[in-house]
């Protein structure tokens, strides 16, 4: 009787794609697979993003030191990749997302390590408190690239 049941839960799980990756999959709208920032020293990116932003590292495929990838989600990924010539301009518009569980443990971060950050408008060491209650702050990475920070519960 259980390995009827059993194989019948399988059945009904296969047959409506009760997974994760099946579904992203077969969606009709395309998911995010990854994003690839070009940066001027790859040993600081990394540290930034591992260590201040806090991202998940993984196993990059490459191998050839130009290359760190980090998890973002069940199928999406930030890969930073060295070789820009210098860093440039980037307006606070065009900006990268991620969301924290606690904003206040995060500040403290930043704060502990020394980097700056600012409100929408501008302000140093201020948080913007969304008409919806969700806070957040913009700050910079090594390559000028604007992350925005929020502690959005989606």
């Amino acid at each position: 009787m259980k390995k009827l049941l059993l194989s019948g839960l399988m059945f009904l799980l296969a047959v409506t794609g009760n997974s994760t990756f099946a579904q992203a999959q077969s969606s009709m709208h395309p998911s995010l697979n990854h994003i690839a920032i070009y940066v001027v020293d790859l040993n600081k990116s990394t540290a930034f993003y591992r260590d201040i932003i806090g991202l998940e590292t993984m196993d990059e495929p490459f191998k050839d030191g130009r290359h760190s990838w980090f998890k973002v989600g069940p199928h999406s990924q930030v890969h930073v990749i060295s070789g820009a010539k210098e860093a440039t301009f980037h307006d606070k518009n065009m900006h990268l997302c991620f969301s924290v569980a606690s904003m206040q443990e995060f500040v403290d971060r930043l704060n502990k390590n020394h980097v700056s950050f600012e409100d929408w408008p501008g302000k140093a060491g201020a948080i913007t408190k969304r008409v919806d209650g969700v806070q957040q702050i913009y700050l910079k990475d090594p390559d000028g690239y604007w992350l925005e920070i929020n502690d959005d519960k989606f």
